[in-house]
């Protein structure tokens, strides 16, 4: 902890976030009543509040989304080899437990991409109207709150390890205990990615989103030959990727933020942004991950590794937007109106992702059997064809999804965001009362996620009759 806030304090020791609590709150008044910052960090549905944003932070939507398109195929092909192995080195019921764990990581740490565009949002923020001088108090706050969070995860996974290996037929108990782990430590992920996407330091954002990758990948290799064929070999590559990542993505902000000569006190709120993104992308986190977990509670080992199989190939289609997304986010943060720019960078947005998302589809529905054969190392089976197919189009509307809902995010609008998580609960729901076969878990989660398009899509076009004409200025009241 004395690491970290020496870290952050040696680039913003000059904000007065350090100083006497009385000097403090008379700075913090002070700045109150100029720039009314206490009005935009407290409430999600503030006041109408626009900013003009100068041309520099929104222009380079392309070029932007094709540096972390690129820097992302390196962290891609290291996933896939990553899959690759594990599903040709350990047998079906071991990597059912494999991608089960990984799964339910997923779904826990999905949400708390809530935290990445929280952080994201404040910085781009704070960057956009001159307050750049603050974002060393910001990250030193959130750092702080992150520190406690993962104490938290820990010992809820050591009280709760024993419930948890009986639900998700696992076993042996040690594997929840590593789970928790990693689960904690993977909280400083979106964090890193936040600031470094505030801060449109596209570079260093995808080099340390792809060092995570890459090192699972080479540990895992070691594991296997030093452990052995087992679920435990992976979570230990998991385990140590996760420290890379942290330990890149301090160097990284060391690297991309550097001390502007004008200082401000941080406004260090935000929880209120926070807590409703993280509501909506555990929403999204439930559609997108949750599959494979309940596969795995409600049917046979070798059943669900099989489904596991399945989903792991057709998920890599739905993550390709995600740099579009990120690209995008800090081109678009408002308090709730939309400009012009806006909507012409998310039309761009839709356009590129859709013709991604379409293409790739396509491609791996005609190839779905050498895809097969390429990541498992078997022949597929009819119903296994099949599979693999419905999961690629029941999972592609997410894609669309997920950009949408950033770019909602972004402009700090929660409706539609939230509606996911009803979604999500007809989700759980409809799998526990029907799922006699995969077919019918399939046909599930195709309607709720064309669903979810269909609302994000609506609430979009709805904010974009809330534009703003021509803000000159931040407006609060």
């Amino acid at each position: 902890m004395a690491l970290l806030r020496l870290w952050f304090s040696c680039r913003g020791s000059e904000l007065g976030f350090y100083r006497e609590p009385h000097c403090r709150r008379a700075r913090w008044a002070r700045l109150s009543s100029e720039y009314n910052l206490d009005d935009w960090a407290s409430a999600p549905f503030n006041a109408p509040m626009t900013v003009d944003p100068p041309t520099s932070h929104q222009s380079g939507l392309f070029k932007h989304s094709l540096l972390l398109l690129m820097g992302t195929q390196i962290g891609n092909v290291a996933t896939m080899l990553y899959q690759i192995v594990m599903m040709h080195q350990l047998d079906r019921v071991e990597y059912g437990v494999l991608a089960s764990l990984l799964s339910l990581i997923l779904i826990i740490g999905t949400p708390l991409e809530a935290l990445r565009t929280t952080v994201a949002h404040q910085v781009a923020l704070l960057t956009r109207t001159g307050q750049s001088g603050a974002i060393g108090a910001v990250l030193w706050h959130w750092a702080r709150a992150l520190m406690i969070a993962a104490l938290i995860f820990f010992l809820l996974g050591l009280v709760f390890q024993a419930p948890m290996t009986r639900l998700l037929q696992l076993p042996v108990s040690t594997l929840m205990v590593w789970t928790a782990t990693i689960m904690a430590g993977s909280l400083f992920i979106p964090f890193f990615a936040g600031a470094l996407q505030g801060l449109q330091a596209f570079l260093w954002m995808a080099i340390h989103g792809q060092v995570w990758a890459v090192t699972r990948f080479g540990v895992a290799l070691l594991c296997l030959a030093w452990i052995g064929r087992s679920a435990f070999s992976g979570l230990v590559a998991q385990a140590i990727a996760v420290v890379a990542s942290v330990a890149v993505g301090l160097w990284a902000i060391r690297r991309a933020y550097r001390r502007p000569t004008v200082t401000v006190i941080a406004p260090v709120g935000g929880w209120s942004y926070f807590l409703w993104s993280l509501c909506a992308l555990a929403g999204y986190a439930v559609l997108m991950n949750a599959d494979v977990a309940l596969v795995k509670i409600f049917f046979s080992p070798e059943d669900a590794g099989e489904f596991a199989q399945a989903a792991t190939i057709a998920r890599s289609i739905v993550f390709l937007p995600v740099p579009i997304a990120a690209a995008m986010f800090p081109k678009v943060v408002s308090a709730g109106l939309s400009t012009a720019s806006d909507r012409v960078i998310l039309v761009k947005s839709v356009v590129f992702t859709g013709s991604l998302i379409l293409f790739a589809g396509v491609a791996c529905t005609l190839a779905a059997s050498p895809i097969w054969r390429f990541f498992t190392g078997e022949s597929p089976t009819p119903d296994a064809l099949r599979l693999v197919r419905w999961m690629i189009w029941a999972l592609s509307p997410l894609g669309l999804t997920f950009l949408l809902m950033n770019f909602e995010l972004a402009q700090r609008r929660f409706r539609a965001p939230l509606s996911l998580l009803l979604l999500a609960a007809a989700y759980i729901v409809g799998v526990s009362i029907w799922h006699d076969t995969y077919w019918q878990v399939l046909t599930l989660i195709t309607g709720l996620t064309i669903t979810s398009l269909l609302l994000m899509s609506v609430d979009v076009l709805r904010g974009g009759s809330k534009r703003s004409a021509a803000p000159q200025s931040i407006r609060t009241s």
